[in-house]
Parts: structure tokens; sequence; C-alpha cells
């Protein structure tokens, strides 16, 4: 098995770990899904581009994304997320 590392800023990885969080996913399945197609979870449909199709969904997650990191919430699952955007 092979190692990956890259810098980014803590914004960059807030922002990644939310849609990685919005689409079910971990953050290494998130970037292999998104680079490779690959991954623990292979949506059929993109989940975010699912979540991004509602209106109302995506100025949830514009906003969660572009929050600062005191407002920042971390949700243990899907459910638990869609539940707090009451989905």
């Amino acid at each position: 098995m092979n190692r990956l590392t890259i810098e980014i800023d803590p914004e960059q990885h807030r922002q990644i770990k939310t849609l990685a969080t919005f689409s079910g996913m971990t953050i290494k399945d998130f970037i292999l899904n998104k680079t490779l197609g690959t991954g623990k979870r292979k949506a059929s449909v993109d989940s975010t581009e699912h979540l991004m199709g509602s209106a109302k969904n995506a100025a949830r997650l514009r906003k969660a994304i572009a929050s600062p990191k005191s407002e920042h919430r971390v949700f243990e699952s899907v459910k638990e997320l869609k539940d707090a955007l009451g989905i």
C-alpha cells in the first residue's frame, strides 16, 4: 500500500471534509471517488450533485462550506447530518 500526502490549509481541509460528510464518505473515499471514480462507496449518482440539485440543500451546503471555523459542526453519521438539516 502506498501513501499520498498533500499539504492544504486548514480551510481547504474543512471544506473537503464538509463535502465528504455531505456525500456520506470519508475524506479518503471522497477524494478517490472524485479523482478515480473508486473508493469504498462509489455512488451511482454523485451525492454532492444530488444535494446541490435542491436549492434549499445547495444553500445549506454553501453556507456550511463558507462558515467560519468557529461555527463548524462535526456529524457522526449522514443520518445525524440529515436530521440537523431537516431532510
